[in-house]
């Protein structure tokens, strides 16, 4: 990660033609911060712009991009396309990142680990996930789901080299990974039932190890507990959506006394061909390298205190507010607004949303 990177953020789509903006309403603000549709608590800090389906998106500020997907299809109201958002995302030298949401099937034009510079083409927009019409919502958050933790499977005698390397994504109510899991390779066990729809029947083996559920059958917190009560040392829940399909485990206020993350189906399919009678290989879990970056960690580590991983949970994105500079000027975009902004100060543009649903 670079320190050269202004905090500053520019207009994260290309400026639309004139005609575009005028009768399209290219570039307009459609809910900006507080919205009174899905822009509320921690996404209280978030913009939508109406951009037409494969308009470029740039790089708002420097960084390095930390976690993409462009692999969905759909858009629309259900609940169950809100982890369904092709996005982008850019990590900023002072541990934040920016979140490019909506992107069209195919529409990512970087990669992980890719270095960009702000005004940079990242990918193009679309309407995939959560999402009621063409548009970019965009955010700028202090930790980053999908790049929070990955999972090593190794064999002891051989540590140094990996035989997997998987991504995953820590609940929002997980505990803290203790900074040992780093190093101590753990034994992975099935849990018995699978999906731990009631109370685990393999005691036994689950105590003190990381124990593998299944998605489905009943809640997260519940899969939780019940872990917990089995005494495993971790919990690895596998998603049952194809994908790869990833997010933040939630449900809950309050952290559970265990680490807790979710993988992808995909993912689960490796994991359960490793767990075998007589397997020598075990799993690592550790934390990100962007994550241990990340603005919420860093707020973390300075203000922890002995026992300050019982008062809160760490894992969950909140968004922060920002300006951007817009012809020379320092805005925080408005509704009803067209971006880049050419109206007069205190006017607005005439092109005004019209029958605009809920918008993420």
């Amino acid at each position: 990660m670079t320190g050269d990177d202004s905090d500053l953020y520019r207009i994260p789509f290309a400026e639309a033609s004139a005609t575009d903006r005028r009768i399209r309403g290219t570039g307009l603000c459609i809910q900006g911060n507080h919205g009174s549709s899905t822009h509320k608590g921690t996404l209280a800090y978030a913009f939508d712009f109406r951009l037409p389906t494969g308009t470029p998106l740039v790089a708002a500020r420097s960084g390095v991009v930390a976690a993409t997907a462009g692999h969905f299809t759909e858009g629309g109201l259900e609940a169950k396309l809100r982890p369904r958002a092709n996005f982008v995302a850019v990590q900023h030298s002072d541990g934040t990142y920016a979140r490019y949401f909506h992107l069209r099937r195919l529409g990512v034009t970087v990669e992980a680990g890719d270095m960009v510079k702000a005004g940079q083409q990242v990918g193009l927009s679309g309407n995939t996930g959560f999402s009621s019409t063409p548009h970019l919502h965009f955010d700028v958050v202090d930790m980053l789901p999908e790049d929070t933790c990955v999972l090593k499977v190794v064999d002891p005698e051989n540590m140094d080299t990996p035989i997997l390397t998987l991504p995953a994504v820590i609940a929002a109510f997980s505990a803290l990974l203790p900074r040992s899991a780093a190093t101590t390779p753990m034994k992975l066990v099935r849990a018995q039932p699978a999906d731990a729809s009631a109370d685990l029947t393999n005691i036994d083996a689950v105590r003190g190890n990381v124990v593998l559920i299944e998605r489905g059958g009943c809640s997260f917190t519940t899969k939780a507990r019940r872990a917990e009560q089995a005494g495993a040392s971790s919990m690895i829940v596998v998603n049952n959506n194809k994908g790869p399909e990833l997010f933040s485990m939630g449900g809950t206020e309050k952290p559970i006394s265990i680490p807790a993350v979710l993988v992808a189906s995909e993912a689960g399919d490796l994991l359960r061909d490793i767990v075998q009678e007589g397997s020598k290989l075990r799993l690592i879990i550790r934390y990100s390298e962007g994550f241990l970056r990340s603005k919420n960690w860093q707020k973390y580590a300075e203000d922890a205190e002995p026992g300050s991983e019982q008062k809160g949970l760490y894992f969950v994105a909140n968004t922060q507010p920002i300006e951007f500079i817009d012809n020379g000027k320092t805005v925080i975009p408005s509704v009803g607004a067209i971006y880049p902004n050419h109206t007069p100060e205190g006017t607005t543009s005439s092109a005004l949303p019209d029958g605009c649903c809920a918008i993420s």
